[in-house]
């Protein structure tokens, strides 16, 4: 050798069996350093395989919002769409109780369901 020692590797214990992240993780690094990249270029790589990461799960979290939101919008319109039915329909046409209406209307004019699409349509807007 030229004058450099390297480190022994222990060998695994009998029965010891390697994790599977480790060795994904050391194929990971073999790969890398068998492309002969500088340091700071694997740093780079790692930063934007991290940035890619983020980004995936922001667009998926989105698409979980958006989602979300077409459907409060589909339940919103369907309870509206039923108060509405319950106040101009005549009496033997309705199915349910005054108190039910009751609460359909509480719902509508809350303000609670309104005021969380809002902010959430403010942020995506503004």
């Amino acid at each position: 050798m030229t004058g450099k020692s390297f480190k022994k590797i222990p060998a695994l214990a009998k029965g010891e069996a390697a994790d599977e992240d480790d060795v994904r993780a050391s194929e990971k690094e073999s790969a890398l350093l068998s492309r002969n990249l500088s340091p700071e270029d694997i740093q780079s790589e790692v930063a934007r395989n991290e940035h890619h990461r983020s980004e995936r799960f922001r667009n998926h979290f989105e698409h979980v919002a958006v989602f979300s939101l077409w459907v409060l919008a589909v339940v919103l319109l369907s309870v509206g769409l039923t108060w509405f039915w319950h106040i101009i329909s005549p009496e033997r046409w309705h199915w349910l109780e005054p108190d039910q209406v009751s609460r359909l209307q509480n719902v509508m004019t809350g303000g609670i369901l309104a005021s969380l699409a809002g902010n959430h349509m403010k942020k995506r807007l503004g």
